[in-house]
């Protein structure tokens, strides 16, 4: 990745007539091609990586900023995500839900950043700090370790309304709890809906597994 700041490089030359747009764009192919090493698909045009594991997928998208300034500012925002497939042809199947995004975090220190004028160094250190969160708070190789660890944490940064479909869609037992703890973020109209999707829970000694 440090070749993108070879000696004729647009990241290696910025000036005060250097386009933020592009520097933003120099920037976002290094993370790019950094995780592409790593399994990630980088798309370009509008910028992120993506990997998947089972049904689950790890997304981090890049933004700019509507205020850069040519000179002194290039904005970049980190936001990355973690999203079912499945639920995605769910939610068409059924006509029920938003998307196919359950977890959005937002705690982590690296959200905004200036890259004008960044170094390698400055590089690395980021790319450091977004590999070790994806570690801690966005391992999805094992799926269900991941969704149970969610629900333990009880994370205020789950999707709710997207995540209540997602165990809709697995028929998570856990679903009517999660909808009677999370009602507001749900809204009234989906949980009926849920609700009606979702089996009866069996009697004592009794099954919901159909008998063949």
């Amino acid at each position: 990745m440090t070749t993108f700041w070879t000696e004729d490089s647009i990241l290696t030359n910025q000036s005060d007539s250097t386009p933020p747009a592009e520097i933003f764009d120099a920037f976002c192919q290094a993370i790019g091609f950094y995780y592409q090493q790593k399994g990630y698909k980088y798309t370009r045009s509008r910028p992120k990586v993506k990997i998947e594991s089972k049904d689950l997928f790890v997304e981090i998208n890049f933004w700019s900023s509507r205020s850069n300034m040519a000179g002194s500012s290039v904005g970049l925002e980190i936001l990355p995500y973690v999203g079912s497939k499945k639920l995605k042809k769910w939610i068409k199947t059924n006509k029920t839900g938003r998307n196919e995004y359950i977890y959005g975090p937002t705690k982590y220190d690296f959200r905004f950043q200036n890259i004008y004028g960044a170094t390698v160094d400055f590089f690395l250190d980021l790319i450091l700090k977004i590999d070790k969160y994806i570690a801690s708070h966005l391992n999805i190789e094992d799926n269900h370790q991941f969704i149970n660890r969610l629900l333990s944490e009880n994370s205020n940064d789950i999707i709710t309304d997207n995540f209540a479909c997602y165990l809709a869609m697995n028929k998570d037992p856990r679903l009517i709890d999660f909808i009677e703890d999370h009602q507001e973020g749900i809204g009234e109209e989906l949980s009926s809906k849920l609700r009606a999707l979702t089996p009866p829970a069996p009697l004592k000694g009794e099954t919901n597994v159909p008998i063949s």
